[in-house]
């Protein structure tokens, strides 16, 4: 198996979420890029957290059966994030994956968000690997 990076396969269109994010804009972007959730990065795109769609669950739903004020994704967001950096390798992240819940890892280069990985992405690596050890 030849040895593939998550530069190889991550996407570097994202959901631009800050701390100050409305929910509802944040729900919005998650939709638009089909993801369950995105790295939250500050003005200069500094990783500062993650938010998912379970986290963003429940807030929506008090505001729209209250039909409270905004909420934004700094008061909801997980502060301690797992991220990787394009030279990781898939191998690495799917093992790394095995252990951990996340479906979806921000890819960090010098503090700074450039991407995303799924787990999606991981699978068809490793599946298109597999195919390719059964040709041979």
């Amino acid at each position: 198996m030849a040895k593939q990076f998550i530069s190889d396969i991550m996407s570097t269109q994202f959901p631009l979420i800050t701390p100050d994010t409305e929910i509802t804009e944040a729900i919005a972007q998650l939709e638009k890029f089909a993801l369950f959730g995105a790295p939250v990065q500050d003005r200069n795109g500094k990783l500062v957290g993650f938010i998912s769609e379970q986290q963003l669950l429940a807030p929506l739903l008090q505001s729209s059966y209250f039909c409270d004020g905004a909420t934004q994704v700094g008061q909801l967001m997980r502060k301690e994030t797992l991220s990787v950096s394009k030279t990781t390798t898939v191998v690495d992240l799917a093992t790394q994956m095995q252990q951990d819940k996340p479906k979806i890892y921000p890819v960090v280069d010098n503090e700074k968000v450039i991407a995303v990985v799924t787990r999606s992405q991981v699978l068809s690596a490793l599946k298109e690997n597999y195919l390719s050890c059964s040709t041979h």
